[in-house]
């Protein structure tokens, strides 16, 4: 006679083991995803300024702009959206004869981007070490009008953050800029970027 509580034992013992397995191998697959997304993402390419003042890395899925205005401009093609995040930097040869400190260039900035941007805010004025060198920084927003095939859509609240440094003579503008809402998560890639940063 076949004892039927022993065979139940046993059919719940391998159905337990069967759904343990299948937990594991998902814990596993997620691991795996995850590490390769973050490998992804950790990848980076390196840039350097023509005068070898400044050097930096950026995003590699990035796409370089042609600016003629900026040294650098990428943005991440890849979000949705009407405004892509993007990175710039330019420079300013100092006069030697009329020194501006970086608040100065803040301001002159802040002006400039006033008669330029459309409902251009200031939210704050700060510090920050970029490339152990020390900045004034100045976040704000402004409304981006939609571009290209994204004509029709609404505008979007952009905001963004502009780092002065002053270094040998010279001034560099690092610029982040991404969609308002997006701000705190991007703000990451800003901080990667600038952390890479190095004066020599």
């Amino acid at each position: 006679m076949v004892d039927t509580a022993s065979v139940r034992r046993a059919t719940t013992l391998k159905g337990w083991l069967d759904e343990l397995l299948v937990v594991v191998l998902v814990i596993v697959a997620l691991l795996m995803g995850w590490a390769l997304k973050a490998w992804v993402v950790g990848q980076t390419v390196s840039f350097t300024s023509d005068d070898g003042n400044v050097s930096l890395r950026y995003p590699a899925g990035w796409l370089d702009q042609v600016d003629k205005e900026t040294l650098l401009t990428v943005s991440d093609v890849r979000q949705e959206g009407v405004f892509k995040p993007t990175f710039s930097l330019i420079t300013r040869e100092m006069n030697p004869d009329f020194p501006l400190t970086q608040n100065d260039l803040l301001v002159t900035l802040s002006v400039a981007k006033a008669g330029e941007l459309t409902a251009y805010r200031v939210l704050s004025v700060d510090t920050a070490t970029v490339g152990g060198q020390t900045a004034s920084t100045m976040t704000y927003a402004y409304v981006a009008e939609a571009a290209g095939a994204a004509q029709n859509a609404m505008p979007a609240v952009v905001q963004a953050i502009d780092c002065v440094v002053t270094y040998e003579g010279v001034a560099y503008v690092f610029t982040f800029a991404t969609l308002a809402e997006h701000f705190e998560r991007d703000e990451a890639i800003l901080r990667s970027i600038l952390g890479s940063a190095d004066f020599d």
